[in-house]
């Protein structure tokens, strides 16, 4: 819980090179964020879910963008209270520089591909996802939403 008088920030960002090798990097940033989280808290399973989405989003895009030298992400998550603790919500979302029409979508994968399945996990762990043009990038915006469960203990 956050002293009396303090006010937690409810926005994450992070802009990173996009190269396989700063993924870890904002992996790393977003957990100690997520820690940080006193109202509402953040239970150790809702933010596992929330670091493997952003990881996952992170990776897609790098996937995406890493023919274009100069390209760089936008990682960003909001925390949004409801009404009720049980309302609260995560959104994680990470912008890219793709360019045309290279949208991220749904693909599917066979056993034997090494690749293809991040945002099957996406789908599967988030309560909604979808991908937007990004204001910030010129690019793409994937998100994911997280519902976050009413008490640190349950999740």
């Amino acid at each position: 819980m956050a002293p009396p008088g303090h006010v937690e920030d409810p926005t994450w960002q992070l802009r990173l090179p996009a190269r396989e090798q700063h993924i870890a990097r904002a992996r790393l940033a977003f957990t100690g964020w997520l820690r940080e989280r006193g109202d509402p808290p953040i239970s150790a399973d809702a933010a596992d879910d929330a670091v493997l989405l952003l990881s996952e989003l992170t990776t897609n895009a790098v996937v995406h963008t890493r023919c274009l030298p100069d390209a760089e992400l936008l990682c960003r998550a909001t925390l949004a209270s409801g009404e009720t603790p049980a309302a609260a919500l995560l959104r994680i979302e990470v912008h890219d520089h793709a360019e045309g029409d290279d949208r991220p979508r749904l693909k599917n994968s066979e056993a034997a591909d090494e690749g293809g399945r991040g945002l099957c996990i996406v789908a599967a762990l988030a309560a909604d996802w979808g991908v937007r043009p990004s204001s910030a990038t010129g690019g793409n915006a994937v998100w994911a939403t997280l519902r976050l469960p009413a008490e640190p203990g349950a999740g």
